[in-house]
């Protein structure tokens, strides 16, 4: 179970990336309209103690880095 629920958050934060790649240049306001985008379908998969955007922005950091 924990290992499906690890696969749908990295498949949130790889869409949320894939999107933000697509930004023509950095603006503030478009991540943060990308990110508010995704937090609902990241939200009841948030296992930490942190607010689901934090989190996601964290997978989407790991993500990238992978």
């Amino acid at each position: 179970m924990t290992n499906e629920f690890e696969n749908a958050r990295r498949t949130v934060a790889r869409e949320c990336l894939s999107e933000l790649k697509h930004l023509p240049k950095y603006d503030d306001t478009a991540v943060t309209a990308i990110l508010d985008k995704y937090v609902p379908q990241f939200k009841p998969l948030n296992h930490m103690k942190f607010s689901a955007k934090s989190v996601l922005v964290h997978y989407v950091r790991l993500i990238q880095k992978e």
